[in-house]
């Protein structure tokens, strides 16, 4: 090891460090006791900038709690880089990313910054809840469409806590923001507004109570908060507010991390019922132990519903991660479970009388949920391993492999513009994680015949797009350069993602996922390039591509009537190729 390159922890221990990553063996032998390894470099370490994040929301906290006005407190956008701009509860007002951004299409400004609204809105007094018949609407439509904008809790649970005569605020009950937020989606959804409750009044009341339930007493404020942070980021971004959408990933990030999520089962911290309940987990986390393994796959699915909707602004934005970078922050938590799966794998239900119990079903339940789990995303990129087989999981896979294609991309591009795709194509991650993929994509058959609910079908259809599109990010460039290996390999997953599309529906709760937009448009991109083509024509192949394209184009126009987000994809595709695309 040479000299100053020991990790913090053994470099303040004095101990001899490995240097291994993302933990090396003095951390890893550590069971929690150390802090999470890092390695000094350039700035702040991620855990002192995750302190330094959670002190100034603390501060946040304390100036709300005692300003007697909301609208005098003046809040900094973190993520703005400029002074941050007016916000407009207005849904219908779009923005658009930078990475899609073009001189005609995009706005002004944008929209929907969450300090703008603490600063330059004066909140009503929170309104009343809706009279139960107008709430079982609403949350009726939610469940319907809520696997498409992540929502991770348990339902059973959820909706008997939701349906208790008690006031809104109640501990028994879901907090004021968590339940606005499903009556903001649910009065969306539905196809008329009842007099005195629209989506504007539950956008306030929302906004209104995340700057409070934090700091409240209620017992689920983490995950709840985290839950309304992810449904809000899906609304605005479904609305094209890029802005606000990008603010609330970023919060449910930071809630994530800090309070643990991304360390359940991580070697050192006990899984429930093997320790008492309402003590902490580790030192990492504010979280007591949850009270059974239903309450334990909460925060599970809560993870990597989180992780999913950042992988989904990667691919958006065109960016780099900032929720995790694999050489230095760990993820341990498990993949995700079915409902199910999670209440089999509960120590009471081990408990049971075993007679009558087929041996295979005991081993599957000891299997279900690993005592202690690490590297669960490592171990994943590294072979793609068959642990994780649910929905959710296989979802979670397919976000992880598009944010990585997404990420080589755009650090080949960023690195050397001129010689980018060369390095690229000649790079041990891109062969790496090209293999990755296909391996992937041989579980497919498999995934198809998996018995599971309409709505799980759809997950997994979208998984498969964008497992696709993941191809296409990593050889379009190579096939702009004229090599002919990653032209087929482009236009084979955009053809594969026009087949799938023949299987969307125009009632499909797809046409809410703002995803699938992204992929519709990277197969698009394949198509329009191959029309550009000299050779496409001269074999009369730009007929086939033409008819697969203006295909993918009609769905997209069918989706895009109230998706903002949708229509200004389908609006940037007609103005950066006019030529192939003239009566778009």
């Amino acid at each position: 090891m040479l000299k100053g390159k020991a990790c913090i922890n053994c470099r303040r221990r004095k101990i001899k460090c490995d240097g291994d990553r993302p933990s090396c063996g003095q951390c890893a032998r550590s069971n929690g006791a150390f802090e999470d390894c890092e390695y000094p470099g350039a700035g702040p370490t991620h855990t002192q900038m995750l302190e330094d994040r959670i002190s100034h929301l603390k501060n946040r906290i304390r100036q709300l709690e005692n300003s007697d006005e909301p609208s005098n407190v003046a809040l900094h956008n973190p993520y703005s880089r400029g002074s941050p701009p007016q916000f407009s509860c207005d849904a219908t007002t779009s923005a658009v990313p930078s990475g899609y951004s073009s001189p005609d299409s995009r706005p002004s400004s944008l929209t929907g910054s969450p300090s703008s609204v603490l600063r330059n809105t004066v909140f009503p007094p929170p309104v009343q809840e809706p009279p139960m018949e107008i709430m079982l609407l609403f949350i009726n439509l939610f469940y319907q469409y809520c696997p498409r904008f992540g929502f991770f809790l348990n339902t059973a649970r959820f909706h008997q806590s939701f349906l208790l005569p008690l006031p809104i605020g109640h501990h028994a009950r879901p907090t004021p923001a968590l339940l606005n937020a499903i009556y903001l989606w649910g009065s969306h959804l539905s196809p008329s507004q009842p007099d005195g409750f629209d989506e504007k009044g539950f956008l306030r009341n929302c906004l209104y109570h995340l700057s409070k339930d934090l700091s409240s007493s209620h017992p689920q404020k983490i995950i709840h908060s985290i839950q309304a942070e992810v449904l809000l980021s899906y609304y605005y971004l479904k609305h094209g507010k890029v802005l606000g959408g990008n603010y609330h990933a970023n919060a449910a990030v930071s809630l994530s991390l800090s309070t643990g999520l991304h360390r359940i089962r991580t070697p050192g911290n006990s899984p429930p019922d093997s320790s008492p309940k309402g003590s902490p987990q580790s030192s990492t986390t504010a979280l007591p132990s949850p009270a059974d393994s239903t309450e334990e796959g909460e925060r599970i699915d809560a993870f990597w519903a989180v992780l999913i909707l950042n992988n989904y602004w990667i691919a958006i934005q065109e960016s780099h991660s900032m929720f995790y970078d694999l050489q230095n922050t760990g993820v341990d938590t498990p993949w995700p479970m079915d409902v199910i799966e999670y209440q089999l794998a509960s120590p009471s239900f081990s408990k049971i009388s075993r007679i009558g119990r087929p041996a295979l079903l005991t081993w599957r339940i000891q299997q279900l949920l690993p005592r202690v789990s690490s590297g669960t995303i490592k171990r994943f990129l590294e072979c793609a391993t068959i642990e994780g087989c649910s929905v959710m999981a296989l979802h979670a896979k397919g976000t992880v492999l598009l944010e990585q294609a997404t990420i080589i991309r755009a650090s080949s591009s960023s690195e050397d513009p001129n010689s980018g795709t060369e390095g690229m194509a000649s790079s041990g991650a891109f062969t790496h994680l090209d293999t990755l993929i296909d391996q992937f994509k041989t579980h497919f058959p498999m995934v198809d015949q998996m018995d599971v609910k309409s709505s799980e079908t759809e997950t997994l259809l979208v998984m498969q797009m964008m497992t696709h599109a993941a191809t296409i990010k990593l050889h379009l460039p190579l096939s702009d350069n004229g090599d002919s290996h990653s032209r087929q390999k482009a236009l084979h997953a955009a053809q594969s993602i026009a087949v799938l599309t023949h299987n969307v529906t125009p009632t499909s709760a797809i046409r809410i996922d703002p995803i699938v937009g992204v992929l519709w448009t990277a197969a698009c991109e394949v198509f329009v390039h191959e029309l550009l083509k000299l050779d496409s024509v001269a074999t009369g192949n730009s007929t086939q591509w033409s008819t697969l394209l203006h295909s993918i184009l009609s769905k997209m126009n069918t989706f895009s009537a109230n998706n903002p987000f949708m229509r200004f994809l389908v609006n940037r595709l007609q103005k950066n190729h006019p030529a192939a695309l003239p009566f778009w």
